[in-house]
């Protein structure tokens, strides 16, 4: 029996899409303004946010541990920003899900 390439590219296709669109649906949870406590978030420019991990919860799936850079943050949180399918995304977490990352 021989394979219909055709259909095997066609399906292969629509799987792969399926698989970018499960991972653009996957929508952090960031917490509410109430946890930042009273000290304002202290902003870093863009050109020296500093690489961080960050645990990150997710609305459809377990929590995990990204690559990150950490955009602003307090005593209390960490407002941290990744590249991300479709574009830069950002959350905010509690200061003990950040760790340091180093790079290079």
């Amino acid at each position: 029996m021989t394979k219909n390439r055709r259909y095997e590219a066609h399906y292969d296709d629509l799987n792969d899409r399926k698989i970018v669109q499960a991972a653009a649906d996957l929508t952090p949870t960031t917490l509410p303004l109430q946890a930042y406590g009273p000290n304002p978030i202290a902003w870093a420019a863009r050109d020296a946010q500093p690489p961080v991990w960050a645990w990150v919860s997710w609305r459809n799936a377990p929590a995990s541990k990204i690559p990150a850079v950490a955009a602003g943050w307090n005593d209390r949180v960490v407002v941290v920003e990744w590249e991300a399918p479709g574009g830069r995304r950002s959350v905010v977490v509690w200061r003990g899900a950040v760790t340091h990352r180093a790079v290079g």
